[in-house]
């Protein structure tokens, strides 16, 4: 073999052997998170539930500045939340733990890509903020959920993501969540941003409180640009206000991004997404 055949030999199996070491040391560090996760199911004290839960977080960081971390599925992990952008520069992950009193914490962790290099910041439950759906929230304000759906859109030269959420809230009742997420030019994490028009108000977000009996469906339709979900109303009209008796009604409302702008439409026609 010449020189130059073996230079061209050895190059070659530097480059097949890297992706394979990267992806070894991914799959280790997925059976470490494994079992974490799996002692955290079985954990009975609240305070062993927030320590696995912060054990969890700090393993997840490492894991994730790992090369090839941002493609890699994760699939061993069943209770951990994996969700990805359609522009595949934002990925999610969150999970949560319910503790004795019924209350539930979250926990999550962004990943974005810009260019080559990926970076993570961590979103913090916080359960002192009031919930409104006017404010813009810092990471260290989070109100806290699992995420299932995230939908890029522009407004201002700027991508934002809107995030569809499930809380599993209280005892009696559940919610489901529309968050608009944004990044300053310096990469900061904002949560709300006003671009929701709501009957006449301009939201950061939408929360919908429903009975923990009844099943609420909020999706993302890529075809018809828009957010559809159920309308709520409460059982009988004597119980309005009172959300552990709200439920689908049959009906739809939706969300339409519009010049700049995500405005309801209701008594949506769901025969728009055939």
């Amino acid at each position: 073999m010449t020189m130059l055949k073996q230079f061209f030999f050895i190059l070659a199996l530097l480059f097949t052997t890297l992706p394979t070491k990267a992806q070894s040391s991914l799959s280790e560090a997925e059976l470490e998170l494994q079992k974490q996760f799996e002692n955290l199911t079985h954990a009975k004290s609240d305070s062993s539930k927030l320590k696995l839960s912060d054990e969890i977080m700090g393993n997840l960081k490492s894991t994730l500045k790992m090369k090839g971390s941002f493609n890699f599925p994760f699939d061993l992990l069943v209770n951990l939340g994996k969700v990805g952008s359609t522009d595949e520069k934002l990925r999610i992950y969150s999970w949560n733990c319910t503790l004795d009193n019924g209350e539930y914490r979250y926990f999550a962790l962004l990943q974005r890509k810009k260019g080559r290099r990926t970076h993570c910041v961590e979103l913090e439950h916080n359960v002192t903020i009031p919930e409104s759906m006017e404010s813009s929230l810092s990471v260290s304000q989070w109100l806290g959920a699992l995420y299932y759906q995230v939908v890029p859109f522009e407004n201002k030269n700027k991508t934002c993501y809107l995030l569809l959420g499930w809380d599993g809230n209280k005892d009696r009742t559940s919610k489901k969540v529309i968050e608009i997420l944004s990044f300053s030019k310096k990469g900061e994490v904002k949560l709300g941003l006003p671009l929701i028009n709501w009957r006449g108000k301009r939201l950061s977000r939408v929360v919908f409180e429903y009975s923990k009996q009844a099943q609420m469906s909020l999706k993302y339709h890529g075809r018809a640009n828009c957010v559809v979900f159920d309308h709520l109303s409460p059982s009988e009209s004597r119980y309005a206000n009172q959300f552990e008796y709200y439920g689908p009604d049959f009906s739809y409302d939706a969300l339409e991004y519009k010049n700049g702008l995500w405005q309801l439409i209701e008594e949506f026609d769901m025969s728009q997404l055939n």
